[in-house]
């Protein structure tokens, strides 16, 4: 069963030169032995077919392509064969801050609805990400969100989590059968104990990092082991947001990393 998940590399890495130079980022993904990419845009329909065309050429499937707009980006999911769409990353900001109260909660659940219903009614999974600065940035975020969004699925973002304070593994547990999209990285600061999400200096009192050479206490063996046990049949996407090395060479060392794992 360990093998049976497909992963794919975000193409983040890459600061923008993706969508400049796509085949180059697709081949690099497809010899490090990926089996899709994600961090597309696609700006047209017509440009939606040439990226996946070129992907196609690699052996790769394109995961969670980013549209002209949300509604474009359900769609356009939709038209590639995916299970799962993001439907917008709402920013905690426009919804009362940091403490989001229920009015907040639900000001968010009238917003991201329409997405949800496009995303159902076409037999995908709508999720949302978890992510710095958006609505779900803690495990009581996690919470609030899925328990008020019926149909609402989660973008399991590790590295993000992390840094939050939260533990990847319990939102994962606490939650299974909810988690539409997995985005697979790791965190070190500088001073794991002194590291606080909304006033230390991100890049210099910490940042994210390769698989394995975080300091918080993530083990990504424990959370594929457990993503098995929950039955979550979605992609996993290893994403390192910025690299102290190559794009390439953090590609195929977090590749290489999982692998070692047996996935």
């Amino acid at each position: 069963m360990s093998g049976r998940f497909r992963i794919a590399l975000h193409l983040i890495t890459w600061r923008g030169e993706q969508h400049e130079d796509p085949e180059k980022c697709f081949r690099v993904a497809a010899e490090c032995g990926y089996d899709g990419v994600e961090g597309v845009k696609a700006d047209s329909a017509d440009d939606l077919v040439e990226l996946a065309a070129l992907a196609a050429k690699w052996g790769l499937r394109i995961v969670n392509v980013v549209g002209s707009g949300k509604r474009e980006r359900v769609l356009y999911n939709c038209a590639l064969g995916n299970g799962a769409a993001e439907v917008g990353s709402l920013r905690k900001a426009d919804f009362g801050g940091r403490e989001m109260g229920p009015d907040h909660v639900r000001r968010v659940v009238e917003e991201l609805h329409p997405l949800i219903d496009l995303a159902c009614s076409l037999g995908m999974a709508p999720f949302h990400h978890a992510h710095r600065g958006t609505i779900i940035e803690t495990e009581e975020d996690v919470d609030a969100i899925l328990g008020a969004a019926q149909g609402l699925q989660l973008l399991l973002d590790t590295g993000h989590l992390l840094c939050c304070g939260a533990d990847p593994v319990a939102v994962l547990r606490r939650h299974a059968g909810r988690i539409g999209h997995v985005h697979l990285k790791d965190f070190w600061a500088r001073d794991p104990a002194a590291w606080d999400n909304w006033t230390s200096a991100w890049g210099e009192d910490g940042d994210f990092e390769e698989l394995g050479k975080g300091n918080f206490g993530f083990d990504a063996g424990q959370l594929m082991r457990e993503l098995d046990l929950s039955g979550y049949q979605g992609w996993v996407s290893i994403e390192q947001d910025r690299s102290r090395r190559d794009p390439a060479v953090t590609a195929k060392a977090n590749r290489d990393f999982l692998r070692a794992l047996g996935y």
